[in-house]
Order: structure tokens, then C-alpha cells, then sequence
């Protein structure tokens, strides 16, 4: 932060933080360090709060304990929460008519995002599975479609739940660079402009396979690697919003592509 402390200083600084916010973390935490020691001075804490984003970010997905653990209302999610919180604030900023969530397992973040169009008043989820064997939900906000999403009468019937309103895509099914670089190409039609396709899980992409298990499971590749190529390959249509990695963890490493307005819209 400069100083005097300025309206313009402020917004500077905010900017800052979301374009840069590891960057930011590093500056506030040296800063601490420089001015009396360790930063954070409950001993407890302080080794709690030790570890690096990397380690936190490995352990949260790598010990089923804590993924198993994280639910709505009781439903398990199996998402990161500031993904989630991100999932709120672009359902509510674009308000999409259909949200065609692919892979629900067991329904958690599909009835998540349906309470968020209840308490909007607006938009319905189509949840894609290949089984309901675990799927735990009912909500009038929610279409189910069973099957393959790459067979192409399941992306007939999407294509006819969403011919006449603006369109979201999250892709949560199969993990292989393949399988979404396949799922992409499929779903990308569906995003309308001004809304969100938005490729989950490419934190495993992260990773040493020598040092993780989680990354050793995906030798060819996972989500990440597959959503820059198809980014790299549609620029003219998509760009990558990195605003909503501000929060440092998630998920969804250059995940989240938003498809450009139309010049229309743009005007």
C-alpha cells in the first residue's frame, strides 16, 4: 500500500491482490517476518499454518478423509470450497438459464448450485452421470440424464434441453487428457456468450507423478494439459478469467474459460 492513503492507492492495491495474490502473500508474510520474527505467534498455529499452499492443496485432495468430508446439506461435494464460493458468485454475475454440470456422483454440488437458483429465482441444472448408483438428490431444479456424455443421445438430449436460453458448462466426469479434451469439443457448443466453461480438477496436473500418487494416476495427462490446448485452440472464442483463481486454492488451475461476449454485446 502507498501512502497517503488514497482512493486511487486502495483500488491499486486491490488490483494488485487479485492479479497477483500469491505474489501479495509473499510480500505481507516477508514483511511480517522482516518486522519481528515469525508471523503468526500462537504456537499452535503456528505450526498448524506451516505448511506450504502446495502441500495443503496435495493433502486436501490426497487424503480421502478430508475429500469424503466435505458436503451440502449432507450431500458430499468433494470440491475445494473457494471453488464453490466462486460457483455462487458467476452463477449469480451471468445468470445462466441451464447449467449442464457433467459428472455429479453423488449430487452434492449439482443440489449446491440449484439452491443458489432458488435463492435467485432463476436457472435449472442438467446433471450428466453415467450412473446413479451414489447420486443422492431431488430437486425440481434438476435434470437427470444417464448415460455416456460423449454418446451422442445424451448430447442429443442436452442440445434440446438448451436450445432456447444462455448456457454454463462444468466438466467433472473422466479426468484423462483425453477423455476432456473429447468432452470439451463435445460441450463447447453449448456455452453461450458471456458464460463460463469451466474444466475441474487439473490440480492433478500440478504435480510431481515421482512425489504424488494422485498426479502418478494420470501418466498422460489430466484436465490442465487438455483445457490450454483447447483454450490455445478456440481464442478467438474463450479467453481465461484468472480473477477467479484469487483465492489462491482451487481446483481448477486455468479452469475457468469464459467464452468472450458477441461483438453485439461487446458494443
Amino acid at each position: 500500500m502507498s501512502y497517503p492513503i488514497t482512493a486511487r492507492s486502495t483500488l491499486s492495491t486491490i488490483l494488485r491482490v487479485i492479479r497477483h495474490p500469491l505474489a501479495s502473500f509473499r510480500l505481507i508474510h516477508d514483511e511480517g517476518c522482516a518486522q519481528g520474527g515469525a508471523l503468526i505467534k500462537d504456537p499452535d498455529y503456528r505450526e498448524r499454518w506451516s505448511s506450504s499452499i502446495a502441500e495443503y492443496v496435495h493433502w486436501y485432495f490426497a487424503d480421502k478423509r478430508m475429500m469424503h468430508s466435505i458436503s451440502w446439506l449432507g450431500i458430499p461435494t468433494r470440491k475445494m470450497l473457494p471453488d464453490m464460493w466462486v460457483y455462487q458468485e458467476i452463477i449469480h454475475e451471468c445468470r445462466p438459464d441451464y447449467i449442464v454440470e457433467i459428472g455429479s456422483l453423488f449430487g452434492g454440488s449439482a443440489l449446491f448450485m440449484a439452491n443458489v437458483c432458488d435463492m435467485m429465482g432463476h436457472g435449472s441444472i442438467i446433471s450428466i452421470d453415467i450412473s446413479r448408483e451414489n447420486y443422492r438428490v431431488s430437486h425440481p431444479r434438476i435434470v437427470e440424464l444417464t448415460g455416456d456424455c460423449a454418446s451422442s443421445e445424451i448430447v442429443d438430449q442436452v442440445r434440446s434441453l438448451v436450445q432456447d436460453g444462455s448456457v454454463m458448462v462444468i466438466h467433472d466426469a473422466d479426468h484423462t487428457q483425453e477423455a476432456v479434451t473429447r468432452d470439451l469439443a463435445l460441450y463447447a457448443q453449448f456455452v453461450t456468450a458471456g458464460q463460463y466453461l469451466i474444466v475441474e480438477d487439473g490440480v492433478v496436473d500440478l504435480y510431481n507423478p515421482l512425489q504424488s500418487r494422485m498426479a502418478h494416476s494420470f501418466p498422460e495427462g489430466g484436465p490442465l494439459p487438455a483445457a490450454r490446448r483447447f483454450l490455445k485452440q478456440n481464442a478467438e472464442l474463450y479467453e481465461l478469467d484468472m480473477t477467479r483463481e484469487r483465492f489462491i486454492l482451487t481446483s481448477n488451475p486455468r479452469g475457468y474459460l469464459r467464452r468472450k461476449p458477441s461483438l453485439s454485446e461487446a458494443g
